[in-house]
């Protein structure tokens, strides 16, 4: 009995099939089927009914799970407290939100190659629900989403937070005061689609302002987004941080509202029972590498960034002499 063949034992629950376990494990399914037969014939029992479509567990298989968790989880403990974390290997299927592609990914993989010069790394750039789906399904070991997720199976690693503000297009008139909801929502509103983790919060924001959430064009990509509302077509609910060079440029514009929307949370997330401790590695990783700040940090507004600025220059600023006039 090997610790290949518990792995391969695992994988085949946690997906619900032999073929399953062979896409999770990267080997073919007539490999997954002899290591089960190799381990079978070592207890001497089987562990699987065949009979249907799924594997299903036999008494002697439930038995063994557990048994089998901890025995691969204590192997994965001696790799990860004693190897040498640049000679591990192997392919990291890893699930990333747009937003994250768009800003701190490539720091992320730079410092992934340096670390793990002999991993491979597979990525998914999808929005946070498919991704918290396929890592559910074993599709996926690492997702760096959107949260809160709630999940008892998943670990989850705070990465910081974003602040989304509403935008719109310089030429586009709008009042001096806070828009409402309603208000808001008598423009023309370019949204995230439903599949989106933001969706909801969008959603709740329009409603409990006695408004209706209609967007006239809904998208998965908050660069499309961005560029949309550039073009004049209407507002959008935009990441802060993304859009700082589009702001100073003059190509988009804040639109202060009330009551201000909640920061975004980003999360690394990845099954508990994962067997591979250098999922958990790179999850640290993109902690370390995360370029959003904590909340404890605080996300000033702009017009609170732009008055802390002012004190600072003010401080700085030597005192005028008297007039003599």
């Amino acid at each position: 009995m090997h610790i290949r063949q518990l792995e391969t034992f695992i994988r085949i629950v946690d997906t619900g099939s032999f073929a399953g376990a062979a896409h999770a494990m990267h080997t073919t399914q007539s490999t997954i089927s002899a290591r089960m037969r190799e381990l079978e014939g070592a207890l001497g029992v089987p562990l699987f009914d065949r009979s249907g479509h799924r594997a299903v567990l036999t008494p002697r298989g439930r038995a063994l799970l557990e048994r089998a968790r901890q025995v691969v989880g204590l192997a994965a403990d001696i790799v990860r407290d004693i190897g040498d974390a640049r000679a591990a290997g192997g392919v990291i299927r890893m699930g990333v939100a747009g937003l994250v592609a768009m800003t701190w990914l490539p720091r992320l993989m730079a410092a992934l190659r340096r670390r793990f010069p002999a991993v491979t790394v597979q990525l998914e750039i999808a929005l946070t629900t498919p991704l918290v789906e396929r890592l559910a399904s074993g599709e996926l070991d690492l997702a760096i989403a959107t949260g809160p997720v709630q999940g008892s199976r998943l670990e989850c690693l705070p990465l910081g937070h974003d602040e989304f503000v509403w935008m719109a297009p310089p030429a586009m008139r709008l009042p001096r005061h806070a828009l409402t909801p309603a208000e808001l929502a008598s423009r023309p509103v370019l949204g995230l689609s439903q599949a989106s983790h933001h969706y909801p919060v969008i959603e709740q924001w329009f409603s409990a302002g006695q408004a209706s959430y209609q967007p006239v064009v809904s998208c998965s990509n908050v660069r499309v987004l961005a560029d949309l509302t550039m073009a004049g077509l209407g507002v959008s609910l935009l990441p802060l941080r993304s859009c700082r060079k589009e702001l100073e440029a003059g190509e988009l514009r804040i639109i202060k509202t009330r009551p201000a929307l909640p920061p975004v949370e980003f999360v690394a997330l990845y099954k508990r029972d994962v067997l591979d401790p250098l999922v958990g590695a790179i999850a640290e990783l993109a902690r370390e590498t995360s370029e959003f700040p904590s909340l404890a940090a605080g996300l000033a507004s702009p017009a609170a960034a732009r008055a802390t600025s002012s004190r600072s220059r003010a401080r700085r600023r030597p005192a005028r002499p008297p007039s003599t006039s």
